[in-house]
């Protein structure tokens, strides 16, 4: 609302009290003066106000702490919605069971978890850790508000399946208040929440949607992942980051030719487009295979299709993006017997060898079921290269001399569809509408 109007139209209305009037103006007169003498206050920060910075939006300013955990007893947050609440922000991740150690609140359309901050702050990722002492898996969504009235969604993952640590990244928002609110759990009707950060990280992401789309392998043990199905004498062999120690009896994951397969669970949903994975290769055997994915353990699509291929050691793999969760490799065929083995998988490829395979391509072809008009891997790859360059130099960027904010994030024009796992660009949506 403009001055004129506060002046020529609210004054006379005897709607509201003078004093919220005269506020509502000086707000108005610190925001002119802020526009005015912004240039000169970007270059006259220093000494202890360095590390504070506003974003001055439409409605909302807040306090910038760059990778600092702002929610902690230290910094005055406080959990003021949730079962147990003293649990959450104790800063133990670690001592946990099924009785104590967590927050929780029953699944219902009425309760949620909620963390209020020490005041207005801007932030870019939520670190939230699920309780997972079993094979359970949990579906939510988050929100975030300056006045606990007006209450912006920033992750919406109510159709995908979740488990343990959640690394949750938006473009920067403003927020006094955090609300967590799960909408499912695979074992019973209450939703239990370990651990919550909150911070604005200076480390570039991507984005679709929600959706973070990672330069690193996120199939790890270090990113929550497990291998839910496969054979192996150590569990979690074929991730745990070990593609050195094997030999005929161990260092590898197996499942029986024309039963099952493997399958990896991701931690939460990512958008990826390529993978990795070393094919036991002590002798000069080959094998045969293809990779299905799922966002929810029950939808399937075939993103590799290796089948009449005689595969050997390491196997570098691209297809058009998708949302992942569940990853299943499914073994065809072996030269020497009846058993598909497979010691080491990423998703996705490392940046490096990524890079690397890339700049050797001449054409790209593909075998996975991509649905129409959805995004092919050349189109995202040309987009998502600037940030596979930057992990590949290991060189990210960060805030300069002066304490100017460096954007971390990067918006990419795709979109997501409702019940799809593949991705389509931003022109087909407005082609539809235009229709």
């Amino acid at each position: 609302m403009s001055m004129n109007e506060l002046l020529k139209i609210v004054r006379y209305s005897n709607l509201f009290d003078l004093n919220h009037l005269m506020d509502a103006i000086d707000s108005i007169n610190d925001e002119t003066k802020t526009s005015v003498n912004n240039n000169d206050d970007s270059t006259n920060q220093s000494g202890n106000n360095k590390d504070l910075f506003l974003i001055r939006g439409k409605n909302y300013r807040g306090r910038l702490r760059l990778d600092e955990n702002i929610a902690t007893k230290i910094h005055h947050a406080q959990v003021t919605d949730g079962e147990m609440k003293h649990a959450l922000l104790d800063g133990d991740a670690t001592n946990y069971d099924l009785d104590r150690g967590f927050t929780r609140h029953p699944i219902d359309d009425m309760r949620s978890i909620c963390v209020k901050l020490d005041g207005p702050s801007i932030i870019n990722h939520i670190k939230l850790l699920l309780w997972d002492k079993d094979t359970r898996a949990y579906s939510y969504y988050v929100e975030v508000s300056v006045d606990d009235l007006t209450w912006t969604r920033i992750i919406d993952y109510r159709t995908y399946l979740c488990r343990s640590w959640q690394k949750l990244y938006f473009a920067p928002v403003v927020a006094t208040s955090i609300r967590v609110v799960g909408t499912h759990n695979t074992v019973n009707k209450v939703f239990h929440l370990v651990s919550m950060e909150v911070y604005y990280i200076q480390k570039p992401f991507a984005l679709i949607g929600d959706i973070y789309a990672p330069v690193e392998n996120v199939a790890t043990l270090e990113g929550s992942a497990v291998v839910s199905e496969g054979v192996s004498r150590v569990r979690n062999a074929l991730i745990n980051g070990d593609y050195l120690s094997y030999d005929w009896d161990s260092g590898y994951t197996c499942h029986q030719l024309g039963s099952g397969g493997i399958v990896i669970q991701l931690c939460q949903p990512h958008v990826v487009s390529s993978m990795r994975l070393l094919l036991w290769d002590c002798d000069n055997r080959s094998y045969s295979y293809y990779i299905e994915t799922s966002y929810d353990n029950m939808t399937w699509s075939k993103v590799v299709d290796r089948q009449t291929a005689a595969c050997r050691s390491w196997e570098i793999l691209t297809f058009s993006p998708r949302i992942v969760v569940f990853i299943r490799i499914c073994g065809t065929h072996n030269t020497a017997n009846e058993v598909f083995h497979c010691v080491h998988f990423e998703c996705p490829c490392r940046p490096d060898v990524l890079k690397s395979y890339m700049n050797e391509q001449t054409s790209m072809l593909t075998s996975d079921d991509r649905e129409e008009n959805s995004v092919t891997y050349e189109q995202f790859y040309k987009l998502f290269e600037p940030l596979i360059d930057t992990a590949a130099l290991n060189n990210p960027p960060s805030t300069t001399d002066n304490g100017s904010l460096i954007q971390m994030h990067t918006l990419l024009p795709f979109l997501i569809k409702p019940s799809l796992s593949s991705i389509y660009p931003l022109e087909k949506e407005n082609d539809e509408k235009n229709t």
